[in-house]
């Protein structure tokens, strides 16, 4: 062993003197993370869409400061009949009993009832047939007091179901996402779990060896989400969850899979404490330099200044950094424990066998080593064909709300677009700043002529503003009304949040035609910028709301994707350099992982942006693909595909170190390495093929990519086009400047 591995020699001896401690150590981790996924999920919030320092993150800061005020949320009951109208006895007799007992709630500032003339002068809440209709509750409450709030509206709404009740808004989105959320992660985990545990029982021939892979993912899941429970984080994407299970599932198994192989192998050449040892020192190694790559490939993410990235990257750090602890601690504590019993409960002879080399993949690695050329052309030729598609690749944000058409939030929302408006639920506000001091008569001037404007934009369905109330109550449109309205108690402009404390700020509020994620909504976002622009430039208008948040983060994104996969392409080639000592070796991963990563999106256009899917994988096509997704699939797609370039150079390397020849090496590398791959690539398959069955569609589109890109990599790129690299290049595969080949 050289130095590095010596080292990993010591700290597994180390190891497997205190594995008792080890294994009771995490069994507390495990129980802990268990105990606090509640609370995990209690966290969860719809789609992080704020960019630090962008237009919509600093009119979001303002808003919070200036126009919150007692109000620290809303929420919207949507009301519909199919036999009622809201001019009817029945339907306002079912609207008025509801909302007379919300307004009892402890927490609930105010109701407007779609009856209320208060609701009226701002919108119209209901349905031109006037079968659907809206109330708008302001409440003092966030967090839990928010979400004890919610609870008790929704036991009075099944209380009374005379019309359909729904209720909608930020808390109560967040409370459906969570529970879809752990209904899909529960029906993944049960859909692939079965299935794997199948796979490794084949594998391995023993029920103890079999589960011991499962163990480790499911326990690197959980600590996960403990660790980002007691890290303090209370604003954690829905999207996190299924990434963390995702890449949890799929490289804990894989990981403890390779060692575990490994391990076998060794048993037959030597006593178990040193076949342990002799695992560590190799696949154990190998695992480490896997997973620091794709911790390192993360790094890109980060470049892009959103909390969606931020949550993500720091999410599936954590997870693999719990995984490699777990590998290196865990495992080899386990098995050592362990020892012979790892084969009890066998079912097949071979089971206690030693695992042998692939013949089959020897002679196919030796046939394609003679046919170079060919092999060459043909995998080049498909890897083109798939990618193809790719180059028509559309990107919009969506904010996956119509993954939630089973729930409460999701069925109001529906009602809303379908019947009034699909902007209600996210208005775009308009804040109106005086240059000093407080708004001035011409400021309020101003105000009105912008909220007329407004008003015949194509794109809106609605807009609200102080100087309407106004104009309606006060009959004077100048800052002596305004101060005048602003005296009277519980006056209307406060309750909806149309002007500051200190009068020196008023809001408009528009409510668009089309929902925040629509491409017509962010179009309308981009084209009000571009004519306040001079005033958004000096601090006088600001312009938020989801929609603007949304146009935020596609922009940031786009923008920021090349630089982040520069980032990453960079980083990968220097530690892979290190790795093997070798210049050609990271070139030939990188260019090859960028032909798969491009193909497995090709293909992912043409079943997501296309619909080619559509009818299998359950959703409706959209026409385009989730905007962050490239740049996530590329960041992690590129560190798993690296988990095999290591594997399996570093037993061609080991081969080539034992004094055999080029060809000789590579081929016994696959011959060795050929059958932990294809394994692994087919358990990890089966991980993310099941995440295709869930709700949300961007979750759909990056475990169809990643399926598609471990395929990929498991077969075209591993037996066919790193062999055939490795041949041409013979003797100059290990080469550095400086060094002789």
């Amino acid at each position: 062993m050289d130095k590095k591995e010596s080292l990993y020699g010591r700290f597994s001896k180390k190891v497997i003197d205190q594995s008792k401690a080890i294994l009771i150590l995490w069994v507390f981790f495990f129980i802990a993370g268990l105990l606090l996924a509640p609370v995990f999920f209690s966290r969860l919030t719809p789609p992080q869409l704020s960019v630090k320092g962008s237009p919509s993150y600093m009119a979001e800061s303002l808003w919070e400061k200036e126009f919150s005020g007692q109000v620290e949320d809303q929420a919207l009951i949507v009301f519909h009949s199919a036999r009622y109208t809201i001019e009817t006895s029945e339907y306002r007799h079912a609207v008025q009993k509801v909302l007379s007992e919300v307004e009892k709630i402890d927490g609930i500032y105010k109701v407007m009832s779609p009856y209320d003339s208060e609701l009226l002068t701002a919108a119209v809440p209901y349905s031109e047939d006037g079968h659907t209709s809206y109330a708008l509750l302001l409440t003092e409450a966030e967090g839990k007091a928010a979400i004890k709030i919610d609870g008790e509206i929704r036991s009075i709404l099944e209380e009374n179901r005379t019309i359909e009740m729904y209720l909608t808004g930020r808390t109560a989105t967040i409370n459906d996402l969570s529970a879809m959320v752990k209904k899909d992660l529960s029906v993944a985990e049960r859909t692939a779990l079965p299935v794997v545990l199948v796979i490794l029982l084949f594998v391995f021939g023993s029920v103890v060896a079999a589960i011991i892979p499962i163990l480790l993912g499911l326990a690197g899941v959980f600590i996960t989400f403990g660790l980002l429970t007691i890290l303090g984080f209370n604003h954690i994407d829905i999207f996190v969850p299924s990434v963390i299970s995702m890449i949890g599932l799929g490289l804990g198994i894989d990981y403890s899979l390779f060692i575990l192989m490994r391990y076998k192998e060794e048993c037959g050449k030597s006593d178990r404490t040193e076949a342990l040892l002799t695992a560590m020192a190799t696949s154990g190694k190998s695992v480490i330099m896997s997973g620091l790559t794709v911790m390192s490939s993360l790094v890109g993410l980060l470049l892009i200044k959103a909390s969606l990235f931020l949550n993500i990257a720091l999410g599936t750090f954590l997870t693999i950094g719990v995984l490699l602890a777990l590998s290196v601690t865990f495992l080899p504590a386990l098995l050592h424990i362990l020892g012979g019993r790892i084969d009890y409960l066998s079912f097949r002879r071979k089971a206690r066998e030693r695992v042998r080399p692939s013949e089959k993949l020897y002679t196919w690695t030796r046939h394609i080593l003679d046919r170079p050329q060919l092999y060459l052309v043909i995998s080049l030729l498909l890897l083109f064909v798939m990618m193809l598609p790719a180059f028509g690749l559309q990107l919009k944000t969506d904010i996956s709300d119509k993954a939630l058409e089973e729930y409460s939030s999701g069925k109001g929302n529906a009602l809303l677009a379908k019947h009034i408006s699909s902007g209600i639920y996210a208005p775009v506000y308009f804040i109106y700043k005086a240059n000093e001091g407080v708004l001035t008569d011409e400021d309020l001037a101003m105000m009105a002529q912008i909220t007329d404007e407004l008003r015949n934009e194509p794109s809106v369905a609605n807009v609200y503003s102080v100087t309407d109330i106004l104009d309606d109550l006060m009959g004077d449109l100048s800052i002596n009304g305004l101060q005048e309205l602003d005296a009277i108690e519980g006056n209307q402009a406060n309750s909806m949040v149309l002007v500051n404390d200190g009068l020196s700020m008023g809001s408009i509020m528009i409510t668009l035609k089309d929902a925040p994620d629509e491409v017509e909504s962010v179009r309308f976002i981009e084209s009000l910028r571009n004519r306040y622009r001079s005033e958004m430039d000096s601090g006088q208008v600001f312009i938020g709301g989801m929609s603007a948040m949304i146009a935020d983060i596609h922009q940031e994104t786009i923008e920021k994707t090349p630089v982040a996969a520069c980032v990453i392409l960079v980083i990968s080639f220097m530690l892979l350099m290190r790795a093997f000592g070798s210049l050609f070796i990271p070139l030939k991963a990188i260019v090859l992982n960028l032909l798969c990563i491009l193909a497995s999106i090709g293909a992912a256009v043409l079943v997501f942006q296309y619909g080619w899917g559509e009818r299998l994988f359950s959703f409706e096509s959209t026409g385009y693909m989730q905007s962050y997704l490239p740049v996530l699939s590329f960041a992690i797609l590129f560190g798993l595909s690296m988990d095999y370039e290591v594997f399996l150079v570093s037993r061609i390397r080991e081969e080539r170190e034992k004094g055999v020849g080029e060809d000789e090496a590579i081929a016994k590398g696959i011959e060795y390495t050929g059958p932990f791959i294809t394994q692994a690539a087919l358990i990890m398959l089966t991980v993310f093929i099941a995440f295709l069955f869930t709700h949300m569609l961007e979750v759909k589109q990056l475990g169809f990519m990643l399926s598609v890109a471990v395929l990929l990599d498991a077969t075209v790129i591993r037996l066919v086009l790193v062999p055939i690299m490795l041949k041409l290049m013979g003797k100059w595969n290990w080469w550095t400047p400086g060094k002789s080949a």
